[in-house]
């Protein structure tokens, strides 16, 4: 027989590429096997964790052994070939790209599986070692068959089991795995006849705990029974914390076609609300009850001062239409983003956070008086005002309480606030008082409020003195060395990373620690690793430990080496940690030149990058945008208050002279 003049093959290294390293965390692993369960029709899944193995079954209609080959052990399978239900309870299967299951490798090393379909049993497994052996040699894997004789099912049903657990992904989550999964997911419980349970416990609604955490609440109500709806999201709210509860137009138009968009954006009463064991500082994407995307917010760009107080989750089926387009990437954890149905859905987010920010601000400002008179003789003095006045100190007060500050530093806010009131009054100004926005009201009060303007003028002229720093860093970025006078500078000026850093702390004997572990860590390290380091730096800001990397800026980093650097790092401060009386917060800082992988940049690689680096409390940030944050912020500083320039001008020429 001739050879085909043509041919196609598939190397076994794409499930690389694919999936056995592409999740990033437990709960996302497990929630492609939930999805499993749900798309066969279960109406239980088991979930038990021991410590070196984990194990889920569930009783849905099983696999037989044509099942297993054709569609289980086949990558790419596309169920919805078939069709876009589920064969018995007809449920929008979850499930389409066919590689969901590749995902386990991320966990463990080793997975069991035991399927019963009409009384028929199979077992195999398949070990990741001996997988990448065959991936090495493009060979045929073939699993293992398992005797199933100690697995017992009441019915049909799968069990999967791994084992040879990568530990220090799964270990630290065990006990949070019941909140994340009842986050990924909007259709476990009795109303949709699915179960979940994790070592015995039914997963329920409440844990969740989102909307027990809202202060304000708006809802996008769906076309069928919203009255149910709103009345459950309700149900999951504390009634003496809700301040505003409120229904948004859900419509979406996409070209021609109208969808509607269900769920809630809410916000906080304090931001430190949403630290629990995992941001929720975030509006969540779900897709046919399953979260598709952690986070849209952070792609709206906002820095306003309600954003720190957001979060939500909205559904959007129409991201995942039987016939349309695939349009999530290969980790199943985001969209491609130039697709209209994407750029639409990121859109209707903006708009209606218009709408939020607007409603936030005005709920805040009305409760500004109540927060700021908790205090009697905040009270009092505000009781005395008439007419004008009073307005005037109500939207001071509004203000102030939209700033994301703790309680002690709000109170001293509140009383700056009165005496920088009192200055302006006296000088008939208050007009100018309420020119200043609520982002740079703290930063003023603070100085204004001690009824001397040289002092003012003194802060004035601190983020002048911050700007031509900032300028005279710019002024050196097309010599190619602005990571050595970013370097210069970084230590004495946290700011540039964060503007509410004003400065580092010391702490000699954690500094001391880190030393330690970190001359450990570059004895480990490639000369070409070492070789693109400019500097390492240990501060502390804010009751935060900071651990600054900076580049080279004119190398170009793998997201793979710094994913591996990185942990490095966080294993190390999570080592000093345990040596203090009690767990402080702390953050890695890596500051790039170039952008991550360069020329071979992959936008998938690179979010997932983003992903895993922030399980390690790693952010990556650039030489180049550290400065034009910076500026911005000060440079809007200075435009809203040319009223202090003649009087800096004066100071100036005194000094001068």
């Amino acid at each position: 027989m001739n050879q085909p003049k043509f041919q196609m093959s598939i190397n076994l290294q794409v499930l690389n590429h694919l999936g056995l390293n592409l999740y990033s965390n437990t709960s996302a692993v497990l929630s492609e096997v939930v999805a499993n369960a749900w798309d066969a029709d279960a109406k239980e899944v088991l979930i038990e964790i021991n410590g070196d193995s984990i194990s889920i079954t569930d009783n849905g209609i099983g696999m037989n052994l044509s099942d297993i080959n054709n569609k289980y052990l086949t990558v790419g399978y596309q169920k919805r070939s078939e069709s876009g239900l589920s064969p018995i309870l007809h449920r929008p299967v979850m499930g389409r790209k066919g590689i969901g299951k590749l995902s386990l490798f991320s966990i463990a090393n080793v997975v069991e599986v035991y399927s019963k379909k009409d009384g028929e049993i199979n077992g195999f497994k398949i070990d990741a070692n001996s997988l990448k052996e065959a991936i090495k040699t493009n060979d045929t894997y073939l699993p293992t068959e398992l005797s199933p004789d100690n697995i017992t099912f009441c019915g049909n049903g799968t069990k999967i089991i791994l084992n040879d657990l990568k530990k220090k992904r799964t270990a630290a989550l065990a006990t949070h795995l019941r909140q994340r999964l009842a986050r990924r997911f909007a259709i476990i419980g009795a109303k949709n006849n699915f179960k979940v349970s994790i070592n015995g416990d039914e997963i329920v609604i409440s844990d969740r705990n989102y909307l027990s955490k809202a202060q304000c609440v708006w809802m996008f109500l769906p076309e069928d029974k919203p009255d149910e709806f709103k009345k459950d999201l309700e149900s999951q709210t504390k009634a003496n914390k809700i301040k505003l509860i409120k229904e948004l137009p859900s419509t979406i138009t996409v070209g021609e076609v109208s969808y509607h968009i269900t769920g809630w954006i809410a916000t906080c009463s304090e931001p430190k609300e949403l630290d629990d064991d995992e941001n929720l500082n975030r509006i969540v994407i779900m897709v046919r009850g399953k979260m598709a995307k952690e986070d849209i917010f952070s792609e709206i760009g906002t820095t306003a001062l309600y954003s720190k107080y957001v979060f939500g989750e909205l559904s959007a089926d129409f991201l995942d239409l039987d016939d349309e387009a695939d349009i999530t990437t290969s980790s199943r954890q985001d969209f491609f983003e130039d697709d209209e149905r994407y750029i639409a859905l990121k859109e209707f987010v903006r708009k209606s956070l218009t709408s939020v920010r607007t409603d936030w601000e005005e709920t805040r400002s009305t409760n500004g008086v109540d927060e700021a008179c908790k205090y009697v003789v905040v009270s009092d003095w505000y009781n005395e005002l008439k007419g004008d006045d009073k307005r005037s100190a109500k939207k001071l007060f509004g203000k102030i309480n939209q700033l994301t500050v703790e309680k002690e530093e709000k109170k001293e806010l509140f009383k700056h606030g009165v005496l920088a009131f009192e200055s302006f009054k006296l000088k008939n100004e208050l007009s100018q008082l309420e020119k200043i926005s609520a982002e740079n009201i703290a930063a003023f009060i603070e100085v204004a409020g001690r009824l001397d303007d040289i002092e003012a003028t003194m802060y004035y002229q601190i983020v002048q003195e911050r700007l031509a720093v900032i300028r005279k860093m710019q002024d050196v970025v097309s010599d190619g060395s602005l990571e050595k006078v970013i370097q210069d500078h970084l230590s004495k000026n946290l700011w540039l990373l964060d503007p509410s850093w004003d400065r580092g702390t010391e702490a000699p004997i954690v500094e001391q620690a880190f030393k330690t572990q970190f001359e450990t860590i570059d004895a480990s390290l490639t000369q070409e690793e070492l070789d693109a380091r400019l500097d390492i730096r240990y501060k502390k800001a804010s009751n935060k430990h900071l651990i600054i990397e900076l580049k080279k800026g004119d190398r170009t980093v793998k997201s793979q080496e710094i994913t591996a650097q990185v942990y490095k790092y966080f294993s190390a401060t999570k080592k000093v940690m345990a040596t203090l009386d009690q767990p402080e917060p702390f953050e890695i800082i890596v500051l790039l030149g170039n952008h991550l992988d360069g020329k071979h940049y992959d936008e998938d690689v690179y979010q997932a990058t983003k992903e895993a680096l922030k399980a390690y409390h790693c952010r990556i940030m650039y030489y180049d945008e550290l400065l034009r944050n910076a500026q911005n912020l000060y440079s809007d500083f200075l435009e809203q208050n040319k009223n202090l320039s003649t009087l800096s001008d004066i100071i100036n020429e005194l000094e001068l002279g």
